[in-house]
């Protein structure tokens, strides 16, 4: 564990670019910890990161940009990322980070539309991907994979970033953030650094931060949630960050170095929860390092056996709301206001409403400081389309308001499945119930054009393997494990019991066991795990389409299994 023995002064609430920041942190934090890698000895004070950025802001100018140009940065979750990100902001060039994980065809797709002048490389990556034919032509390109390993000496940068701070343009286009695309083609939204610092002064403000934090950052900072909820966040208190590039590796790295807060997704939290409840983790505490005050989950509402799985370990799981275009943080909820479902107050600034319209009733309505100044909408040209700042956002997410102001979201405006019979239901609803059983890994309901919604399940290797030693199935490989007809029973009787509370026109009739997880490479979910219906559906498209003829397999290399729940009313015996 890093020793640290003095507190930042908190950031100037007068900071209208994140430059002001860097600098607050140079002056008072120069000496605690900034960035470390808990597998190397890489371990970067705010001094010398600081001092790093400038140097690869200096390499920006020198290859020709300036301020305004459009740069695409791409590089791993690494602490040179982290540099690049902090040179782009010095520099006054505009960031388009690509998120790693994302296939070539999505990142050559995406520099064609965002038409940058140069790249940032950083951490190793290589452009070779993206220098095939049909790529804009670009001026120039900027390798930031091996920055300048030596040391700062406190106030030796003091005139360079006093110099960029008076140049820095609060108002200005600072960087674009790219929507996840799980309702179609990302978006590009246009960004200032006077709303990213208020966004992140207003996230910062909900939680208690002590001298020595540290946080775990293990979400690709390309993505808007971990760009401000980590880094940006760890700006303004000059707190640490614990960066792990390899997701297989985080329970060891908490343990190298203690975290006291995890910024995740509900799948992160979900996994953790089902090596507790499998006995492979009998001290969550313990397994995160043993400081861990408060867990922050966005992007996707929480299964309710993992916020209580939580809870019985003693560990404070939360949840928070956002939109890339809103800045990104909505609400987050903390551990002193926190209830089941709820997604939190609104950050310091941050207007909500429900939308009473009849065409658009239940939509939640958002008015905030760090909106998007800009769209780039691939359907709309190459472009930026102008935001109003001071309107409403309409975000398209359906919720609701308790009466103490907290937000609940309960789907998309424009989520429903018509079925052939004419009927629509809400697919988010039905998804949420069934993850509430733990053999049910993930989930989508799918339907368009069917008598009946159908469910494509990828079950949990753990919850089956053990179903088949109990039920005393014996099968020589996966695909024969999920046909089995007695596994194929037991889930049917347990989703049919999840269901219950479900009106019965909603209700799932039939399910899939897939044999792979809906992953990015299939393109079939965000990097940030969140899933792509309308992509999952048309996948499984002759398999749905089977169903709706009655026939209970595909021919074929098809890695799933059909099966039929209970008749409603049935009153089946769980198998436990």
């Amino acid at each position: 564990m890093m020793r640290v023995d003095e507190a930042p002064q908190p950031a100037a609430a007068k900071a209208a670019t994140l430059v002001d920041l860097l600098v607050d942190r140079y002056q008072d934090s120069f000496s605690r910890p900034a960035v470390v890698d808990p597998f190397s000895d890489r371990r970067l004070c705010w001094g010398d990161l600081i001092h790093q950025a400038l140097a690869a802001a200096e390499q920006l100018e020198a290859a020709g940009l300036r301020p305004g140009d459009r740069v695409v940065h791409l590089g791993p979750h690494a602490t040179d990322w982290i540099i690049g990100d902090l040179a782009c902001l010095l520099a006054g060039v505009v960031q388009v980070a690509l998120h790693a994980d994302a296939s070539q065809a999505d990142q050559r797709e995406q520099v064609q539309f965002f038409q940058p002048r140069g790249f940032l490389v950083s951490g190793g990556a290589s452009l070779r991907p993206l220098s095939q034919a049909g790529l804009p032509t670009v001026s120039v390109v900027v390798d930031w994979s091996n920055p300048a390993a030596q040391a700062a000496s406190a106030g030796s940068q003091t005139e360079p970033l006093f110099r960029r701070q008076a140049a820095a343009v609060a108002d200005a286009p600072a960087t674009i953030l790219i929507s996840s695309g799980t309702t179609g083609r990302p978006k590009g939204f246009v960004h200032t650094q006077r709303a990213l610092v208020s966004n992140a002064l207003a996230a910062a403000a909900e939680f208690l931060d002590e001298p020595d934090d540290v946080r775990l950052a293990w979400l690709p900072q390309s993505h808007a949630l971990a760009r401000v909820g980590d880094l940006y966040t760890a700006v303004v208190r000059g707190g640490c960050l614990s960066v792990v590039g390899d997701r297989l590796k985080i329970v060891e790295a908490c343990r190298r170095l203690p975290p006291a807060v995890i910024l995740g997704v509900p799948v992160f939290f979900d996994r953790l929860a089902a090596a507790v409840e499998a006995g492979r983790i009998p001290h969550l505490a313990a397994a995160l390092g043993g400081r861990v005050r408060v867990c922050v989950s966005g992007g996707a509402s929480l299964r309710r056996r993992t916020v209580a799985t939580f809870g019985r370990q003693g560990i404070p799981l939360v949840e928070g709301y956002g939109l890339a275009e809103a800045g990104p943080v909505v609400t987050v909820s903390n551990p002193r206001i926190t209830r089941p479902g709820a997604a939190g107050l609104p950050l310091a600034g941050i207007e909500l409403a429900i939308d009473q319209r009849p065409a658009s009733r239940g939509q939640v309505l958002v008015r905030t400081p760090s909106r998007a100044v800009a769209v780039m909408d691939p359907a709309r040209g190459s472009e930026p389309q102008p935001m109003d700042a001071t309107d409403w956002l309409e975000t398209g997410d359906r919720g609701s308001l308790d009466d103490d102001g907290q937000l609940r979201i309960t789907g998309r405006l424009d989520d429903v499945l018509p079925l052939s019979t004419g009927m629509k239901i809400p697919p988010a609803a039905v998804e949420a119930a069934l993850l509430e059983e733990p053999g049910v890994a993930q989930v989508c309901v799918a339907g368009v054009g069917l008598p009946w919604p159908v469910a494509l399940i990828v079950p949990d290797p753990v919850v089956v393997r053990r179903m088949l030693k109990r039920l005393r199935c014996r099968v020589w490989s996966r695909r024969q494990a999920l046909a089995h007809r007695r596994l194929l029973d037991w889930f049917s009787r347990r989703l049919a019991a999840r269901q219950q509370e479900l009106p019965r026109t909603w209700q799932i009739r039939r399910f899939v066991l897939v044999g792979r997880p809906f992953d990015a490479a299939h393109g079939e979910a965000t990097e940030s795990f969140k899933l792509k219906r309308h992509v999952i559906a048309s996948h499984f498209a002759p398999l749905l389409q089977s169903l709706c003829r009655n026939r209970s397999r595909i021919p074929g290399r098809t890695a799933a299994t059909t099966g039929c729940l209970l008749p409603s009313g049935s009153q089946p015996r769980h198998l436990r």
